[in-house]
């Protein structure tokens, strides 16, 4: 699953900057098995995140400017109990009918799209 892949590979990145143990950019892209510019990518995520991270050529590096904390949570549940089923809410999708079948009765769509049909196919 490329979510938790992709939290697992944050995770770890996170305790290499803490740690200052990440080498050149591409070692540690290498040792997270991403391309380099991938990891830039994930640098900006944590920078735009207020956990600005630079590098020191001195010390062949990544660290943070500052102390930070990174907690990444989540939860996976089963619902079994139809009544909570019934409350979850998915949204809602509006459909917009051709005014030749909108006539307005209070009709499930495919009973217009039928009746459309047996007018097209009467002709």
């Amino acid at each position: 699953m490329n979510f938790i892949k992709n939290i697992n590979r944050v995770e770890q990145l996170h305790n290499l900057i803490i740690q200052k143990k990440t080498g050149t950019p591409k070692q540690l892209a290498e040792q997270l098995g991403i391309c380099r510019a991938t990891l830039y990518v994930l640098i900006d995520e944590l920078n735009a995140l207020n956990m600005p991270v630079a590098y020191s050529r001195k010390y062949e590096t990544f660290y943070y400017k500052k102390e930070v904390k990174l907690t990444v949570a989540f939860k996976v549940e089963t619902i079994n109990n139809e009544a909570e089923l019934r409350k979850i809410n998915g949204g809602s999708c509006n459909f917009f009918l051709p005014s030749i079948l909108s006539d307005g009765r209070n009709m499930p769509l495919y009973s217009y799209l039928a009746e459309y049909k047996s007018q097209l196919t009467g002709l």
